[in-house]
């Protein structure tokens, strides 16, 4: 039965990864290996000032700026032959948060910093033998919750490499041993949300639950998974009406009613077109779905502010076409206002 399942997965995988690369375009690949100037696509907002990784000519740092993308200043730069990224303010707003991995991602190395908003205090807090994807306090700042991955493999000859066999686990602020919360060894877990109530933890996966066949594992949908924290086994699919395709990029409002996700709205692109993901906000009262882009581009993280008007997000112009161009932009909850912010980033912020 092992075996079969195996080379079930074998087969399912080297379809999807078929799929894949004629939707988003083999250049793509090669984007995703190097580093390509300007931002990456994860941030944090906090208060009235912004954390962002933004990388010129190579080098990669950590910078903050004002929400409104002006009076940019660097906050720490990564070591040689490594990233810096998935940049997280802390609940009170006076230390940042954020990930340090090699460059070749095949090395499972990563460690979790902490700096001080004005740049002092730099502290290594974590630094295992394998590899932290995402990174997140919870509400209380005393505890960190993190995406860990065990291997770093292809499941198929086309597919590339990248991080698997994911849980996710605990970590005191003040330091000490990490605790294991889930015990699922999935494929993949990404977009790490933690409820502002601390009850609940929130991740994109696969919605595997009644795979059986080839068929089955390949119309597999990336869906929202609720995990309560005192019974962390019993995740749950989270319903988001009228959405069939997969979903990425969650984030929950402060005040607990919004979930913003992206999702595909071209399934079926045209020979010469690639995938377009626009942001959605799910209210948690109504179960209502709204659309709130239409920029026919790659929508990606986003991050609402502290009242839970607005929510900024970056937009990759370039998605599928060669390498990313992440821009900055927000939104209003209703929808009815979408907006560009121009952020530069100088010599002078260093």
């Amino acid at each position: 039965m092992q075996r079969k399942r195996k080379a079930i997965l074998f087969v399912a995988v080297v379809l999807f990864g078929l799929f894949v690369l004629w939707g988003l375009g083999f250049t793509q690949e090669k984007t995703r290996r190097g580093v390509p100037d300007g931002f990456f696509e994860d941030f944090d907002v906090k208060g009235r000032k912004a954390v962002f990784a933004y990388s010129s000519e190579g080098n990669v740092g950590i910078y903050i700026s004002d929400i409104e993308g002006k009076n940019v200043k660097l906050l720490t730069e990564a070591g040689k032959d490594e990233n810096v990224h998935h940049p997280v303010f802390s609940p009170d707003g006076k230390t940042v948060l954020y990930l340090a991995t090699p460059k070749n991602r095949e090395e499972m190395r990563s460690a979790l910093y902490l700096i001080n908003t004005d740049g002092s205090g730099k502290r290594k807090l974590y630094s295992p033998d394998s590899l932290i994807t995402e990174a997140v306090f919870a509400p209380d700042g005393k505890t960190i919750y993190m995406l860990k991955a065990e291997t770093f493999k292809n499941y198929s000859p086309i597919a590339r490499q990248d991080a698997h066999d994911f849980d996710i686990y605990s970590l005191p602020v003040s330091g000490g041993e990490p605790k294991r919360i889930t015990q699922l060894k999935d494929y993949m877990l990404q977009s790490l949300s933690v409820s502002p109530d601390g009850k609940d933890i929130y991740v994109t996966k696969s919605d595997n639950r009644n795979s059986k066949t080839a068929e089955d594992i390949f119309a597999e949908k990336h869906k929202i998974f609720r995990i309560p924290l005192t019974h962390p086994e019993k995740l749950e699919a989270v319903t988001t009406k009228g959405i069939t395709e997969d979903i990425f990029n969650i984030s929950v409002s402060p005040d607990n009613r919004w979930i913003a996700f992206n999702t595909i709205v071209n399934p079926h692109p045209g020979r010469n077109e690639v995938f377009q993901y626009e942001l959605y906000v799910m209210d948690r009262k109504t179960g209502e779905v709204r659309r709130l882009t239409y920029l026919k581009k790659y929508t990606g993280a986003a991050v609402f502010d502290e009242r839970s008007k607005w929510i900024y997000f970056m937009v990759d112009q370039k998605f599928g076409r060669g390498q990313p161009v992440y821009e900055w932009y927000r939104a209003t909850i209703d929808g009815e206002e979408v907006e560009r912010i121009a952020v530069a980033v100088t010599s002078q912020g260093k």
